[in-house]
């Protein structure tokens, strides 16, 4: 048994805590990333009609891009020990860095309630028999509650035994998950269904954008995840490069490769983007329970790592309460965030995909400026460093009038939407202007800041 404490989720670990071998990171991203929010996400682009020449294309882009940020932030774990929010507070100060931290616990959130959606419809459609039995009482569906809460707690219970249970989980999960979309990836060539050998899409220059936008968006947004894992790396030389090596191909190789499960699927069965569990009946046939449990454990493959991140947040946020308090309050908030959610979740989830990226690819570009150009060690003195605040608050500024999704989902004019076809470069913009904008503000003034505190502490001390 793994023994239940809460010195894993401690800000700073020693050396003798540090024994995960740097190859475990690719079966802990391959593992929660073979999930549903993938699998939706390809069945999802299927509908924006472009040819599979170029939908394969797009994926593969968004996903090594994609895979790229987030295997950079996972290099910060082994060189710090830390988790990625608190490495974010050396950086904004701990007081700007609590900022980060609420948003990465909503972020969190977001992605617990999204992937406890799927995973409890998918027990909800095995239970029920596909839908055939469905008990409601003043209007509840009770089938919908009990899903929720089983998935809820199976997850709960896995991360009260810390990282290593996870790690074990995730590793579980990398094999029986790859076995079981190997069955789906195989039964689409055999169905008798012949649309995908006579599937003709066309190109389309905001479809493709489109398409890896919304791809690049889902995987870039483990970045803010990347540190907590990887900070159990052993602390060798080697550690950083290896552990960047096995968090990209772990993240992108499993995403890229169940997006592309889920368009064919989405071609083969001419869903229109439409996402069901009732998809795996014609696909699978009298093995359709194959389909379903493939979702199922798929969500709580990925609402581990969720769940980890949400605590480390938490704590990042200065709450100490004990673990299993802080894991059945959110347990709670978030079933009810998946009740209010069950039925509208296509809209859900593509919206807050498109959303997720605002502040999270300058809050990106920010820590590769300081971690990788300016090359920060030491936390700032102060408790708001307003260098990177400012560049943050500078490139989502110059990046605002390129945000077309807020136009498209919530009807504020933006500037260049008719420019740009409804195409969301905003993410491109806000993250190379964070980089650029925080170098120049660090080497700039950031120089001069440290040098200051340094005079001034040598001034105290010889006081003293």
């Amino acid at each position: 048994m793994f023994k239940s404490t809460d010195d894993t989720l401690s800000s700073t670990l020693d050396v003798s805590q540090r024994s995960m071998k740097p190859n475990s990171l690719f079966y802990l991203w391959f593992g929660s990333n073979l999930t549903v929010a993938d699998f939706a996400l390809g069945v999802l682009v299927e509908s924006y009609g472009l040819s599979i020449y170029f939908t394969l294309m797009a994926l593969l882009i968004a996903n090594v891009f994609g895979g790229l940020l987030v295997a950079l932030m996972s290099i910060l774990g082994p060189r710090t020990g830390m988790g990625q929010m608190e490495i974010s507070k050396k950086s904004f100060g701990s007081g700007g860095g609590r900022i980060f931290s609420l948003l990465q616990f909503l972020n969190t959130i977001g992605w617990l309630s999204i992937n406890l959606i799927i995973s409890s419809r998918a027990l909800q459609f095995i239970i029920s028999s596909q839908d055939q039995y469905t008990p409601v009482i003043f209007g509840i569906n009770l089938l919908e509650i009990l899903s929720l809460f089983i998935v809820m707690t199976i997850i709960g219970i896995t991360v009260i035994y810390g990282h290593r249970s996870i790690k074990s989980f995730e590793k579980i999960m990398s094999v029986v998950l790859g076995i079981l979309f190997v069955v789906i990836s195989i039964s689409i060539f055999l169905s008798p269904s012949k649309n995908i050998y006579s599937y003709n899409g066309n190109f389309s220059l905001i479809s493709f954008a489109s398409i890896i936008m919304l791809s690049f968006s889902y995987i870039m947004s483990w970045g803010p995840y990347a540190a907590d894992y990887s900070r159990y790396v052993e602390s060798k030389k080697s550690a950083s490069l290896k552990s960047f090596i096995y968090t990209f191909l772990g993240t992108a190789l499993a995403s890229f490769l169940v997006e592309v499960v889920g368009f064919f699927v989405g071609i083969n069965l001419n869903l229109n983007g439409v996402f069901s569990n009732k998809l795996f009946i014609p696909l699978l046939g009298g093995f359709w329970v194959i389909g379903s449990l493939t979702l199922f454990l798929g969500g709580l493959s990925a609402n581990a790592l969720n769940l980890y991140s949400n605590l480390m947040s938490i704590r990042s946020l200065g709450f100490k309460s004990a673990r299993r308090f802080i894991i059945v309050s959110i347990g709670i908030f978030t079933i009810l965030m998946g009740y209010l959610f069950y039925n509208t979740f296509s809209s859900y989830f593509e919206g807050f995909l498109y959303v997720l990226d605002y502040w999270i690819t300058p809050w990106i570009g920010v820590m590769i400026a300081e971690y990788f150009l300016v090359r920060r060690k030491e936390y700032y003195a102060s408790s708001i460093n307003w260098n990177p605040i400012f560049s943050y608050l500078i490139s989502i500024a110059i990046s605002v009038p390129f945000m077309d999704t807020v136009q498209y989902y919530f009807g504020l004019s933006i500037p260049f939407y008719s420019i740009t076809s409804g195409i969301d470069f905003s993410y491109v913009i806000s993250f190379f202007i964070a980089i650029i904008v925080t170098y120049l503000f660090e080497e700039k003034f950031g120089r001069k800041t440290v040098t200051s505190l340094k005079r001034e502490n040598t001034i105290i001390g010889s006081q003293e």
